[in-house]
């Protein structure tokens, strides 16, 4: 498990990565190791979240507040679990906290460190992953359920989103395929499978990644004709004949 620590207080700080460090020990043989990094300010810890399963914070001095951080971590659309370690801030007595929140009381104590680790870890084991894309100026999430097909538009990728919505990120096929995790299982001529549900379609029936029109999500294919897939928002992407057949064996699978 990853973890973050974010507190401008050096002491505290350096207090911190010393106890998870002996957590990490104790954990070797059953849940695995803790990796810790740790921040002293507010934009370090902005520009990097999504890789953490979980961030310990308390920031006080010069005018920042953690509580304020933890908003604009949320309107990122980030969604790691938070915990306020509260000092001079008692983050309890804050309104609008967002949810996924925990407290700890400094000094830190280290039963009471056992148990919040726990507790990321129960979390991390039950949530879906959540994949990081970024327009020309910041970065947002989306899970696998949330992405209905994607394809090239110039040095975009356009990513039109199971509710209707639509997100554009800076990219090429290579990096965004990437991100979403593809492997080299290539399934049938004019595609790429994925063990994550997306698949990588092309209209020549080339595997190459230049040619590739579309990544789709198996999941939201509505029907399979020898020229085109049909999405469920009635989108219609063209495909290679020779890879109709494979295409409607893997949607039926999917949908089963």
């Amino acid at each position: 498990m990853h973890l973050a620590v974010c507190d401008d207080n050096i002491a505290d700080r350096k207090q911190m990565e010393r106890l998870l460090g002996r957590e990490s020990d104790r954990r070797l043989n059953t849940t695995g190791v803790l990796y810790v990094d740790s921040f002293g300010n507010r934009s370090a810890i902005l520009s990097t979240p999504m890789i953490y399963d979980g961030l310990f914070m308390d920031m006080v001095e010069d005018g920042c507040n953690a509580a304020e951080i933890a908003r604009e971590l949320r309107n990122a659309g980030n969604t790691l679990p938070i915990v306020f370690c509260c000092s001079k801030i008692n983050y309890r007595e804050e309104t609008d906290l967002p949810d996924n929140c925990f407290f700890m009381d400094k000094p830190i104590q280290p039963a009471e460190l056992t148990e919040v680790v726990e507790t990321l870890l129960t979390i991390k084991n039950s949530q879906e992953k959540r994949m990081e894309f970024r327009t020309d100026t910041e970065a947002f999430y989306l899970t696998e359920e949330e992405i209905m097909y994607a394809y090239p538009d110039d040095r975009y990728i356009r990513i039109h989103l199971a509710n209707g919505g639509n997100r554009e990120c800076v990219a090429n096929m290579l990096n965004f395929s990437a991100t979403l995790g593809f492997d080299t299982d290539y399934s049938a001529r004019g595609t790429t499978k994925l063990d994550l549900g997306f698949i990588r379609v092309s209209e020549s029936g080339l595997l190459a990644m230049i040619g590739c029109s579309a990544v789709i999500n198996l999941k939201y294919v509505d029907k399979v004709s020898a020229f085109h897939l049909t999405m469920t928002d009635g989108h219609k992407i063209k495909i290679a004949p020779s890879s109709k057949k494979a295409l409607r064996q893997m949607a039926a699978e999917m949908k089963e």
